[in-house]
């Protein structure tokens, strides 16, 4: 197993976190037209720069001889509490990518758990994500359960 380093991503890493962001839509999506990841990375940028400065995404990073092999994030986010989360206060983990030469070590694990503790340090106690059938067994072994709400969703041009 190589050695591999874990750090939180700062305002520095923005070129990993949206060279990753892109690699992993792109392996999920396929390739896109280049006007369509252009007109992505600036809006990263803006994205990356304003909730990284704003303590609302936390991101980890995994990194083997300084290279980015793995990399996680979560959105911070509030909404009008609940009887389950009073205070409304949620991470929503996202972004989980680890290159496919490193998978199935632990990576992936590990950055979730880091992301997590990183939550629950802020005073979060409610976590989700979206998981691709590939990670659904990371997310269940740490606890993670398919919830059965439905959503509905409507984009607009």
């Amino acid at each position: 197993m190589p050695n591999i380093i874990y750090r939180q991503a700062s305002i520095t890493d923005l070129q990993l976190l949206i060279d990753s962001r892109v690699a992993f839509l792109s392996e999920y999506w396929g390739q896109q037209a280049e006007i369509l990841e252009t007109n992505l990375r600036k809006e990263l940028v803006l994205f990356f720069e304003r909730e990284i400065q704003s303590l609302t995404y936390i991101s980890w990073l995994a990194l083997h001889e300084d290279e980015l092999v793995g990399v996680g994030g979560m959105k911070i986010s509030q909404r009008p509490g609940s009887f389950r989360v009073p205070d409304g206060r949620s991470g929503y983990i996202m972004n989980m990518y680890t290159l496919p030469a490193f998978r199935r070590q632990g990576i992936a694990k590990t950055i979730l758990e880091k992301l997590i503790a990183s939550g629950k340090a802020m005073g979060l106690h409610f976590f989700e994500l979206h998981a691709t059938k590939d990670g659904e067994l990371v997310y269940q072994q740490n606890g993670f359960e398919l919830h059965k709400e439905p959503t509905y969703r409507k984009f607009e041009a």
